[in-house]
């Protein structure tokens, strides 16, 4: 049986799984960049782009959205709208976070 989460920490946990996949995604496009810049042949570069843009624009939503979206089809709207908030507010926490870390630089 899962152990229901709170609000917060389920949103903490949704906006912590975005940004450790982002932080996968920014490790592909050093390792990328580097090793594969002259290996790739041009006309494959866009098509490389445009599949990793549309994969990661729906494991994104699917990792902000889909327990909201859940909540919000079963009618429970006030929970719903609160994840979504608590999640937007884990991520411009860890944004700001990082934008502190880099100024320390």
């Amino acid at each position: 049986m899962i152990k229901k989460f709170s609000t917060p920490f389920l949103a903490f946990l949704q906006a912590t799984g975005l940004v450790i996949y982002i932080g996968l995604i920014s490790a592909f496009f050093t390792y990328a960049g580097q090793s594969l810049e002259h290996k790739v042949p041009q006309f494959f570069a866009p098509i490389i782009m445009l599949l990793l843009f549309i994969i990661s624009a729906v494991l994104s939503a699917s990792l902000v959205l889909g327990r909201a979206a859940v909540l919000f089809w079963d009618k429970k709207y006030k929970e719903a709208f609160s994840l979504v908030f608590w999640t937007v507010g884990w991520g411009i926490f860890y944004f700001l976070g990082i934008i502190c870390y880099l100024s320390l630089y």
